[in-house]
């Protein structure tokens, strides 16, 4: 994890999952708390919460692909 921050009500938390994943966001699932929306582009997951994620800065993401 690259970074989270809070934004008036809402996180952002930004990841680097690298770029050799090709699949689409819609592809990823999440762990028990999931993003409202978010965005994947050039190896880059931008999410968006509207409570506290729970995760920190250097700590790994809960994440997998759907196939």
């Amino acid at each position: 994890m690259i970074a989270v921050e809070k934004r008036g009500d809402q996180y952002q938390v930004i990841v680097q999952i690298g770029a050799k994943y090709r699949g689409s966001f819609n592809a990823l699932a999440f762990g028990e708390i999931k993003p409202n929306i978010g965005s994947l582009k050039d190896g880059r997951l931008d999410l968006v919460y509207h409570r506290e994620s729970g995760l920190s800065e250097g700590e790994p993401v809960p994440l997998w692909t759907l196939h």
